[in-house]
């Protein structure tokens, strides 16, 4: 007959503990489950803190684009304005320096053509 190999004396290994094993494991179930509803917790604040953010932008950038446009309008009138004021200036110095009307206007519709 063959002979066996090793050491008959071996020490036989332990019996585990599974219900502790399992115990501990549900342990750490639990705790990454709560981990993770409070990242998700985490992420659904600053979901709704970017939204808002993003609505209050929203409202800047259309009350910029309203202040621009009032200010182009205003720009717009001071500059008719200022010509207005340099034609009739021109008017009353030319009406000054003794030109009729009639002549006035047609120096000025032939500056207009």
């Amino acid at each position: 007959m063959p002979r066996p190999k090793g050491s008959k004396n071996k020490t036989k290994a332990a019996k585990m503990d599974f219900a502790a094993a399992i115990e501990a494991k549900a342990a750490e179930k639990a705790q990454l489950e709560q981990n993770i509803s409070e990242t998700l917790d985490q992420i659904n604040s600053l979901k709704a803190q970017l939204k808002a953010n993003r609505a209050a932008l929203k409202a800047a950038e259309k009350a910029i684009d309203k202040l621009e446009s009032k200010k182009a309008s205003a720009d717009a009138k001071a500059a008719m304005d200022a010509q207005k004021n340099e034609l009739e200036s021109t008017v009353q110095k030319l009406l000054a320096d003794g030109m009729s009307m009639d002549e006035i206007l047609g120096k000025l519709n032939g500056q207009n053509q």
